[in-house]
C-alpha cells in the first residue's frame, strides 16, 4: 500500500515511514518499515518532523507491536479487526465451511472456473471487463471510489499483485478480487492481503466466497503462511468499549457505511473461520479528534466534493425513510 501515488515519505533511523497529509494532519499508513526494535524510533522521529511542519502526527491500521512502541503519552484505539486465515493445513470441512463448499460445489455446476493471475499481463478483454465491473460497482455508489487504505483497478494492475478471476463458459467474467503481497523481511513474501473486490451484478451469487476461497487454495498449495482478508474501514469490533474517538469515526462511518457496507463486508469475512488482531488508530490526546476525523474522510475520499457528501448523505436518509 505504501507504494500508492498519494503516500509521502519520511526516512526515519535505518527504515521509513509512508503518510499522508489532509487537513493539518500527517496520518502515518499502518507501521513504520524498520528492522526488529526500530519502531519506537521510527515514532520519535515522525512526530518530531509533522510537528516541526505545524501537522498533527497519527498512525492509522497499526499493528499491535506499534500499538507497544507508541510515543509516551500517546492513546491507542481499536478501529478494525485484521482478518487472518492460516493456511497450512488448510481445509474447507465440517459445519463451519458449509457456505464456503457450497459456493465451491455450485460453481463446479454451473460452469464458474477460477485462474489466478497478474493482471498486468492479462489480455485487453480481460481488463476491460474488470474495468466495466468496477465501473458499475462504483458508479452505485454516487460518491468517488474510496482510497487510503482500499486499492484501485489501478493499484490491481501492479506487476507485483495478483488477481483471483471468475468466468463462466463463455469466457465472461463474474468477479475479481486482488491480493497484495505481505513481506517478513528480506524480500521473503509470508502471506497475501485481500484488496479489490468486485462482481458483476446480476451474475454467479456466491462469486466471492468461490474466489476467496479458491484464491485461499492456490497460495496454501504455493506453501504461503497466510491469507488476510484485510479489515473493513471504520468498523469497532464488538466487544471494544466505545469512547470519544468512535463518536468521531462513527459520524464518518455512519455516512459511508449505507453506500459501502463495510459492516456486512466484516459479517461476509467470518464465513472463512478467520482469526483476528486489532488494528489501531495511535494518536497525542482527544483534543485532536475532530481534525482527525476531517483528515480521515479525506484520505478516504480524496476526490470527493462538499456537495458529493451532502448529496450522498441526503440520498442514503431518503432511503432509509
Amino acid at each position: 500500500m505504501l507504494s500508492w501515488p498519494a503516500n509521502r515519505y519520511m526516512a526515519v533511523g535505518d527504515g521509513v515511514v509512508g503518510y499522508q497529509a489532509h487537513a493539518g494532519v500527517a496520518i502515518m499508513l499502518g507501521d513504520p518499515i524498520t528492522p526488529a526494535g526500530g519502531q519506537s524510533e521510527a515514532f520519535a522521529e515522525f512526530t518530531r518532523v509533522t510537528q516541526q511542519a505545524g501537522l498533527i502526527p497519527c498512525a492509522f491500521s497499526a499493528n499491535g507491536v506499534s500499538e507497544q512502541a507508541r510515543p509516551k503519552g500517546w492513546r491507542a484505539v481499536v478501529v478494525a479487526e485484521d482478518t487472518i486465515v492460516d493456511l497450512p493445513g488448510l481445509e474447507f470441512k465440517g459445519k463451519s465451511w458449509n457456505a464456503v463448499r457450497t459456493s465451491i460445489n455450485k460453481a463446479g455446476r454451473e460452469g464458474i472456473t477460477f485462474r489466478m493471475a497478474r493482471l498486468a499481463d492479462e489480455p485487453w478483454s480481460t481488463l476491460a471487463q474488470v474495468r466495466a465491473i468496477s465501473e458499475q460497482w462504483t458508479g452505485d455508489k454516487g460518491l468517488p471510489e474510496m482510497r487510503f487504505t482500499l486499492g484501485t483497478v489501478e493499484e490491481a494492475l501492479d506487476p507485483e499483485v495478483y488477481v483471483g478471476l471468475a468466468f463462466d463458459d463463455e469466457g465472461s467474467l463474474h468477479g475479481v478480487t486482488s491480493w497484495l503481497p505481505v513481506y517478513a523481511g528480506e524480500g521473503r513474501i509470508a502471506g497475501w492481503t485481500l484488496d479489490l473486490m468486485r462482481r458483476r451484478d446480476g451474475g454467479f451469487g456466491p462469486v466471492m466466497e468461490f474466489l476467496i476461497a479458491s484464491s485461499a487454495q492456490f497460495f496454501a498449495e504455493a506453501g504461503y503462511e497466510f491469507v488476510s482478508l484485510s479489515g473493513a474501514p471504520l468498523v469497532r469490533p464488538e466487544g471494544v468499549d466505545a469512547g470519544p474517538v468512535d463518536q468521531v469515526l462513527e459520524q464518518i462511518g455512519g455516512m459511508i457505511e449505507p453506500l459501502y457496507g463495510f459492516k456486512s463486508l466484516h459479517r461476509f469475512k467470518q464465513k472463512f473461520n478467520p482469526r483476528s488482531e486489532p488494528m489501531y488508530l495511535l494518536f497525542r490526546d482527544e483534543g485532536d479528534l475532530p481534525r482527525i476525523g476531517i483528515a480521515l474522510t479525506r484520505a478516504y475520499l480524496p476526490d470527493a466534493s462538499l456537495r458529493d457528501l451532502v448529496a450522498s448523505a441526503t440520498s442514503v436518509s431518503r432511503s432509509a425513510t
